[in-house]
């Protein structure tokens, strides 16, 4: 029993020292967007803002293009999370229950570009879109995000851990691969179709890397690089108001972890497959 009584404390210390060193930063940046830069720099630092503003939230929505960010953020966000979920379960169940020449090989290729950096390919793509004429056009991004391989990955995996016998099944009452997809594959899949939209809308939420490189006019920046462009200066940058700006943009990222909490913890399980 004493035993047990030391390992629950210590996992409870653990636990705590955790949950302090991952939320700090979340809590420090809440407290430093009602201060002033003068008192938000200060070392070592305040923890109460004197005097409590609101002006660094203020200053976001006086913004003319604000708005516009937010739109074409959203826009971005569906379009990508919407295309990523039939495309890449597409794919996914592809490789997963169809046999065809050269599938495993193909399916390895794409898992070889999980291991590529962005560096590597930032300066192809720019070629590539500067030839088509889709720079600084939100469409580039979107094109550009129709389909990742961790979400083909994922519906592969996925798929690979349900019985082959619903799908067996259905191809003996003559059920062809598109109405199998559709019809028991697709509601089979609800797990991991709310994970996918979520991770998608939220890694485009978050974009910054690669709207820097594909738009160039401040009325098609997405959330991130707007809040960059309106603060950031030649010779200094207003980070108060950034931080303002990165609390709102958080807030989606909460509500989704509270909408969808069950699918993005334990929604989607992978068991064993056994060939």
């Amino acid at each position: 029993m004493k035993t047990r009584t030391y390992y629950a404390i210590i996992t409870l210390v653990v636990g705590f020292l955790l949950f302090i060193i991952y939320t700090m930063p979340f809590i420090r940046s809440i407290i430093v967007s009602f201060m002033t830069w003068e008192q938000a720099s200060k070392i070592p630092p305040d923890w109460i803002p004197k005097p409590f503003i609101l002006s660094n939230y203020m200053k976001l929505f006086r913004i003319e293009m604000f708005p516009r960010w937010v739109i074409n953020t959203l826009i971005y966000g569906v379009a990508i999370s919407t295309t990523n979920v039939f495309l890449g379960l597409m794919a996914g169940y592809s490789f997963a229950v169809l046999r065809y020449p050269g599938r495993d090989v193909i399916f390895n290729l794409l898992l070889t570009l999980m291991m590529l950096p962005m560096f590597v390919t930032m300066v192809p793509l720019y070629v590539i879109l500067r030839y088509f004429n889709l720079l600084d056009n939100i469409v580039a991004l979107i094109i550009l995000g129709m389909v990742s391989v961790n979400t083909v990955f994922m519906a592969r995996q996925y798929f690979l851990s349900l019985p082959r016998d619903y799908f067996e099944a259905a191809r003996l009452d003559g059920a062809s691969y598109i109405r199998i997809f559709f019809e028991i594959a697709l509601p089979m899949a609800k797990p991991l179709i709310i994970a996918i939209i979520v991770y998608q809308f939220l890694g485009a939420w978050n974009a910054f890397f690669l709207p820097v490189i594909v738009l160039k006019s401040p009325e098609n920046f997405v959330y991130a690089q707007g809040l960059n462009y309106a603060f950031s200066r030649a010779w200094y940058v207003e980070y108060t108001p950034i931080i303002a700006g990165t609390i709102i943009g958080s807030l989606p990222t909460l509500l989704f972890f509270i909408l969808f909490r069950k699918y993005l913890i334990g929604g989607i399980v992978i068991r064993t497959y056994r060939r």
